[in-house]
């Protein structure tokens, strides 16, 4: 069973509870994506039932009503401290004048009261578009038409912020699909000639991390540049092998995480930007480590369902990667991205520290960037 979880609300802007319409065309914006034949919950903030404040938001693949007690254990953890959460079903024809699937809401009903949670609203679209019907499960008064999911509050609070929304999951999905088949032997043609190097010519250590850190400071600059300018840098098969090669060095990976922090700055964007392109770019294994460093930027700024995709990836290529393993339960259990967002918190300056060792050792120049080049100076930590 598919399952999302995501937090974009921390964008800064309420969603108001108390019109359903509104609410159910906020929904791909929460998510990320337009969501069919979907269960989807938004967890209400442990400050009382009636809150307008949502903690995070969840899907799941809409299951027929005897499957609904599986869910208990997906929802137990994520829902731990919730005070009530608001259902959107998407999905079914109506019957009659009401809406579809009453017997899965009364059978989620069942398991939300075994698990402790109260149900707010439970509401029902066929699915979400501008026209489109929607009703309540509690009170047949209760209905009317979709307006335009585009045109609501959080579509512009997204769409300002940079975040884009899929028209589907499956959508979500595509964007992250490898190049073809040809670039990719390609690649592992090079990297397994570099391997072979390496072996009969090793390089001090010290110098080759602090080497690498240069080469991604360097590339996640030029991607903030090209973002400055509206244009996209296009890496050759040599630069992707190169990243690809730094990446699988894990001091290098983990001293990527500051260039995460804070989320949603440009740098950020820059260094997610480069990320897609790298999963997209690598073959496996090694595209294990940018599909984690995807994962867990994406993560940062609450975007749930795409770091879910690219764990997904990321286990894909290297089943068992150990950072994968951790944003899967993170994701799983709902962490929330200020608990993971140490990791980036710690690394800021590090990240610099070594990749400015090798600029000096190799008296270059570059272009100026850092970790630390964004407004209001360096992050936390």
């Amino acid at each position: 069973m598919t399952t999302s979880s995501t937090t974009r609300p921390d964008l800064g802007t309420p969603v108001d509870l108390r019109r359903a319409d509104r609410l159910i065309a906020s929904v791909p914006y929460l998510l990320g994506f337009t969501p069919a034949n979907s269960l989807v919950m938004l967890v209400h903030a442990p400050d009382g039932p009636k809150t307008h404040t949502i903690g995070h938001v969840m899907r799941v693949d809409l299951p027929d009503a005897g499957s609904v007690p599986e869910l208990v254990p997906l929802l137990r953890a994520p829902l731990s401290g919730a005070a009530a959460v608001t259902v959107v079903l998407v999905g079914g024809d109506p019957t009659g004048d009401g809406p579809a699937h009453r017997d899965v809401m009364a059978a989620l009903a069942a398991v939300m009261t075994d698990i402790g949670v109260p149900i707010n609203h439970a509401l029902w679209t066929p699915e979400i578009r501008l026209g489109a019907r929607w009703g309540c499960y509690g009170d047949e008064a209760c209905r009317g038409e979709l307006p335009d999911p585009a045109a609501s509050t959080m579509a512009a609070v997204t769409t300002h912020a940079g975040q884009l929304t899929y028209p589907s999951r499956e959508a979500m999905e595509r964007a992250l699909d490898p190049d073809t088949d040809q670039a990719l032997a390609r690649r592992a043609a090079l990297l397994e000639l570099a391997a072979s190097r390496d072996e009969a010519t090793p390089a001090d250590r010290d110098e080759e991390i602090a080497h690498a850190c240069g080469l991604v400071r360097d590339t996640v600059a030029r991607f903030r540049s090209g973002r400055s300018a509206g244009t996209s840098p296009v890496l050759s098969d040599r630069e992707i092998v190169e990243l690809a090669r730094a990446l699988s060095h894990h001091e290098v990976r983990d001293l990527a995480f500051g260039a995460c922090w804070p989320p949603r700055t440009d740098l950020a964007a820059a260094a997610e930007q480069l990320w897609t392109v790298l999963v997209r770019g690598v073959p496996a294994p090694e595209r294990a480590e940018p599909a984690s460093l995807l994962a867990y930027t994406a993560y940062l700024r609450g975007d749930g369902p795409l770091a879910g995709v690219a764990v997904a990836k990321a286990l894909e290529a290297r089943p068992g990667h150990t950072l994968g393993k951790l944003l899967d339960q993170a994701l799983a259990h709902a962490v929330p991205p200020e608990t993971m967002a140490r990791l980036a918190q710690d690394r800021t300056g590090a990240f610099a520290a070594v990749a400015d060792r090798a600029e000096n050792a190799a008296r270059r120049t570059v272009s100026g960037e850092s970790w630390d080049d964004r407004p209001g100076g360096a992050g936390p930590g």
